[in-house]
């Protein structure tokens, strides 16, 4: 008898603690944004900005007084921290994110590993990049805790065929429109129309592997936002929120591999950030700055008049 109650015992046990089990499961995969299917590693529509923080935090290194850097990845690159794709995190961290103690920690790695290049994707937080476009090499600095610290560095490898790579050609829209140059970079703009064939940008990273690069739709959104042309904008957002999981390569509507910091950094500040908004502010800013120069002018002009009036005037004969 006292067996059987045991025995009864037991398997309600077994069964009470299988649900709470299952329940858990379910409840982190709610939670938490990254879904692994065969290997695959990617976001889960639809792109929310908190999926893809959640994301971003989940690839934090805690390297001591050098700070925190964030993985590159988090299957292909889950042991190296690229300065270049930290130095974008940064900024989605701090201004998309809100995470304020994370981003301060990556802001002492990048102190910690100083560098005057990140990349050339730096001018979509405003910083310049140089001419002409160039190949990089990546150059590993430093290795702590069996985490490899790189940085990206330019080659005297010029290149002269940019036009076929999309994500230079934004870059160097961008350049343009940092400059006060809106016709040049929709010149620039009109050589990526050329390159969409209506699933993603067949340049020459695509013809080389038949893959597409999520993270150029990316750049195509922030430039359209930068520019304000919304229909080139929800042309390029609608396709990125079509790929599903959500992932650095796609083909067609799927996602392949794992989802890469530099690419959820850019999709964060193309989809959710107000960066854009420094590129159309130039102008105002500028007038704003004549009206000051002419005002100051005004009032000087009128002080020395009535100075000149005050003053005591010379007997005539």
């Amino acid at each position: 008898m006292s067996q059987g109650l045991n025995s009864g015992f037991d398997a309600w046990l077994g069964w009470l603690m299988s649900l709470v089990l299952l329940a858990g499961i379910t409840s982190s995969l709610l939670v938490f944004p990254v879904v692994v299917v065969a290997g695959e590693t990617g976001v889960q529509q639809p792109l929310t900005r908190e999926k893809l923080c959640e994301l971003l935090s989940s690839l934090v290194v805690d390297l001591g007084d050098r700070g925190k850097c964030l993985v590159e990845s988090p299957v292909v690159e889950n042991s190296v921290c690229y300065t270049s794709s930290n130095h974008l995190a940064y900024y989605a961290l701090r201004y998309v994110c809100g995470y304020q103690e994370l981003a301060d920690g990556v802001k002492r790695f990048l102190e910690s590993y100083l560098t005057d290049f990140y990349d050339y994707h730096q001018v979509l937080v405003g910083k310049p990049i140089p001419q002409p476009f160039t190949s990089i090499e990546h150059v590993v600095v430093d290795v702590v805790n069996n985490v490899r610290i790189v940085h990206v560095k330019r080659t005297t490898n010029e290149i002269t065929d940019y036009y076929r790579y999309s994500n230079l050609i934004v870059y160097k829209a961008l350049l343009s429109l940092h400059q006060g140059d809106r016709e040049s970079a929709l010149r620039e703009l009109e050589k990526l129309e050329e390159l969409w064939d209506g699933v993603g940008f067949a340049d020459a990273y695509h013809q080389e592997t038949g893959k597409y690069e999520a993270y150029k739709l990316a750049l195509a959104v922030y430039t359209y936002r930068a520019l304000g042309l919304q229909g080139n904008v929800d042309k390029y957002a609608s396709k990125l929120m079509s790929i599903n999981p959500y992932t650095t390569l796609y083909t067609d509507n799927t996602g392949e591999g794992d989802l890469n910091l530099e690419t959820a950094s850019i999709t964060l500040l193309a989809l959710y950030s107000t960066l854009p908004n420094t590129f159309t502010q130039k102008p105002a800013l500028t007038i704003i700055i004549i009206l000051a120069i002419t005002l100051i002018a005004t009032v000087t002009t009128l002080i020395a008049k009535l100075l000149l009036a005050k003053s005591p005037r010379s007997s005539r004969p």
